[in-house]
Parts: C-alpha cells; structure tokens; sequence
C-alpha cells in the first residue's frame, strides 16, 4: 500500500505545491520587510491616500504571511500525520503477519508434542514388551535348567535301574547255576 505509485506521484505532487507555498511564504516576508521599510522612509509625508495604500499593502502582505504560514505548518502536520498512519499500518501488517507464524508455530509445537507423546506411549509399550520378554526368557532359561536337571536325574535313575537289573539278572544267574 506505500508503496503504490499512484500515492507515490501524490507524494511527489504534494511536495512540488509545499515548494511553491513556501516560496510564496518568503515573497510575503520580504514584501513586509520593503513595506515596513518605506514605510519608514515616508513617514514623514503625511499623504492620506499614500498612507490608506501602505497599510492596505500591509494588510495583504500580513494576511498573505498568516495563510501561507498556516498552511506550511498544517502541510507539516498533515505530513507527520500521514508518517504516523503508514507506520501504524505496517505495523498492523507486521502483527498479521506475526499472529499468523505464531499460529503455524503453534500448529507446528502441537504436532510436535502429539509426536511426541505417541512416541512416549510406543516408548511405554516397548519397554512394557522388553520385560515380558526378559521374563520369559528368564522362564525358558529356568525350563532349560529344570529339563537338564531332570534329563539328569533320569538319567541317573536309569543308570541306577540298569545296574539293578544287572544286579538282579546277575543273581538269578548265579542262583540258576546253583541249580
């Protein structure tokens, strides 16, 4: 919007016409200073008619000095004004544009933090899944060591049951060759 070149060319307009007010504020100072000063230099004439043209000259050039002042001061007025209204809107278009970063990161932290609390959830069940499996791998390794004790055992026990039956047969042998 400031940079529009419709405003620009209004800008550059406005600031040709301060130019020329301004030159006219000057012409009007030294038109007072040159009626004052003959003014001075006639006054020692005291021509009615030359003296109702003097102070009507000063009438005029007074007014002419009061308006053009007027209007340099409220063209200053009017420039800082306008400074201070395109200011404000970009400001305006700043804060919009801030509000709208803002929301997109917050979209983006609240994705982040839906993210991240899934990821804390998965973080549980795995961790849940880890000891269940350490379990039962503690369970398998106490099955293992039950099964060796027991093949053990069995075997042993038949170790012991064959040299029984050893024993046994070796006795009724010999009781046979008694016979």
């Amino acid at each position: 919007m400031t940079t529009s070149p419709l405003i620009a060319k209004a800008v550059y307009g406005l600031k040709i016409v301060m130019g020329f007010i301004f030159v006219l504020f000057i012409d009007t100072i030294n038109r007072l200073q040159k009626i004052d000063s003959e003014a001075q230099e006639e006054q020692h004439h005291h021509d009615y008619s030359f003296e109702t043209s003097l102070k009507a000259k000063k009438f005029y050039a007074q007014r002419n000095l009061y308006l053009t002042g007027f209007t340099l001061f409220l063209s200053l007025i009017l420039e800082r004004t306008s400074t201070l209204v395109i200011q404000m809107l970009q400001r305006e278009e700043e804060l919009d544009n801030m509000k709208k970063e803002s929301a997109e990161v917050g979209k983006d932290q609240r994705r982040l933090i839906d993210l991240e609390t899934t990821y804390k959830k998965q973080v549980e069940e795995l961790t849940k899944e880890v000891k269940e499996l350490q379990k039962e791998e503690r369970d398998f390794e106490t099955l293992k060591k039950q099964v060796a004790q027991q093949s053990e055992e069995y075997n042993r026990l038949a170790d012991e049951r064959n040299a029984f039956e050893r024993a046994a047969n070796n006795q009724i042998s010999e009781g046979r060759k008694d016979i």
